[in-house]
């Protein structure tokens, strides 16, 4: 009878064997489609054999353990790019945007504005007595004023936005943090036994993903499970615990809110992730265009104001700003409030009592064409447009950096969906073999019954 107990024996522990392969198939296939789920598999292996007075015989299949399929390498690979493509990516979108707000080359834009002005001045030249010239004169100087007005506001705008912004991303990455501590301790807790909770790390790998989106970040798994995640050098989750960051306000003229480690108070050196993007276009793209901006905006007052000075309007007037000579940037570019409340006084004579004379309306037309921006290097529609050219080209970059990371980054996602991903046909596959292996060991049972019923009905 002992034989028999022992058969018994084996074809139990291949029916629970099998049955876990097909509780995990089942399981598999039932997650076919859930995000961040990574594939199972159950691991067998053959029970330690026994000494019999035939020999030494098998005694059955054990389960080892319900594995989760994953490759670090690949995972590693993800967490180091996934955060440069979401930088250059927000990179790219912001600077498309601030492309549009110079909108060159079109019928709306600085470039054209300062056209017009200067035509504007070359029509006073033609006719320096007319006042209705003057009047348009006005108009045109008020419309190039907005065109500078206008730009420099939605790029200032922008970069508030940008902090908006900047403040809820900060808000989701300590969300994140935390909620990551909240699945170390529970995985370190659902592990003491030794098995792997395959869930509760799928869960987590999927909220580094995500982290991964917002800063890049680095990662180490201690011997409990938990999972350790810094910036910079210094940690952000620590087992069960997590370090939230904080938004630290500036001076009144800063560019906004620098990032810092909330305990501390230590400035958290990102160095990649839409994060980083966001601080690159505010504190580096925007101020830098912002600065050029307003070169052209005081270099265009500042000549313009030191050919008008010297001239002499209708009556015989000289001395008059055409712009505000308070002017600091693009920001506060205004006519002078003489002029803006009386278009006559606005001088085209280079000499007084000579309403004919055009030296001065013709010399600012002429500013048109002359090289006064940059140490002579560059005229003002050609500074203007170097700005238009280096945000084209940046935004390009971007562009090309992005569509880069973003190949690599879905080559990646599809060898780590070969690894992890679950698979139809082979969970099927796998479903069949182990049915076959569950009807075979009922059989076995079958057959056992059988002899028993036999050496019963013996005695």
């Amino acid at each position: 009878m002992s034989d028999i107990v022992r058969i018994l024996s084996i074809a139990r522990r291949a029916l629970q064997a099998q049955q876990s392969v097909i509780n995990t198939a089942s399981n598999n296939i039932a997650n076919v489609n859930t995000e961040g789920f990574s594939r199972q598999r159950v691991n067998l292996s053959a029970t330690r054999s026994l000494m019999t007075a035939q020999g030494i015989l098998g005694s059955g299949v054990n389960v080892d353990s319900v594995e989760r399929i994953r490759d670090k390498f690949i995972d590693d690979q993800l967490l180091n790019q996934r955060p440069f493509l979401n930088q250059f990516q927000f990179k790219n979108d912001a600077l498309q945007f601030i492309e549009q707000v110079f909108n060159e080359p079109s019928d709306f834009g600085l470039v054209r504005n300062m056209e017009e002005f200067f035509s504007s001045f070359s029509d006073l030249a033609n006719d320096p007595e007319n006042a209705a010239t003057r009047t348009t004169v006005r108009e045109k100087a008020i419309t190039l004023s907005d065109g500078f007005n206008r730009v420099h506001r939605q790029l200032t705008d922008y970069q508030q936005e940008i902090n908006g912004e900047l403040t809820r991303n900060v808000e989701n990455v300590n969300r994140l943090t935390d909620q990551i501590a909240s699945l170390n301790q529970q995985i370190i807790n659902a592990e003491v036994g030794g098995s792997e909770a395959s869930s509760l790390r799928d869960q987590r790998d999927l909220l580094v993903d995500q982290l991964a989106e917002f800063v890049d970040v680095r990662t180490s798994e201690n011997d409990t499970g938990a999972v350790n995640i810094s910036i910079a050098g210094r940690f952000l989750v620590v087992g069960d615990e997590s370090q939230n960051l904080a938004l630290q306000a500036q001076s009144s003229t800063s560019n906004g809110p620098t990032i810092v480690f909330e305990r501390g108070g230590q400035a958290a050196e990102i160095a990649g992730g839409k994060i980083k993007g966001m601080l690159d276009i505010r504190d580096s793209n925007i101020p830098d265009y912002l600065d050029q901006l307003d070169q052209l905006a005081v270099g265009l007052v500042e000549q313009v104001n030191a050919i008008h000075s010297g001239g002499f309007n209708l009556d015989g007037v000289t001395g008059l700003n055409f712009f505000d000579p308070a002017t600091t940037g693009a920001g506060d570019i205004r006519l002078d409030s003489a002029i803006m409340n009386d278009a006559n006084l606005i001088a085209a004579a280079g000499a007084a009592g000579e309403s004919g004379n055009n030296s001065i309306a013709l010399a600012i037309a002429d500013l048109r064409a002359a090289a006064t921006m940059n140490d002579g290097q560059f005229t003002f529609s050609d500074f203007y447009n170097s700005l238009v050219a280096t945000v084209g080209s940046q935004t390009q970059e971007a562009g090309f950096l992005s569509s880069n990371y973003g190949l690599t980054v879905d080559k990646l996602e599809l060898d780590r969906q070969s690894v992890s991903g679950v698979s139809l046909d082979e969970e099927m596959t796998n479903l069949i073999e182990a049915q076959q292996a569950f009807t075979a060991a009922s059989r076995v049972v079958s057959t056992v019954d059988e002899m028993t019923n036999t050496i019963l009905n013996m005695v």
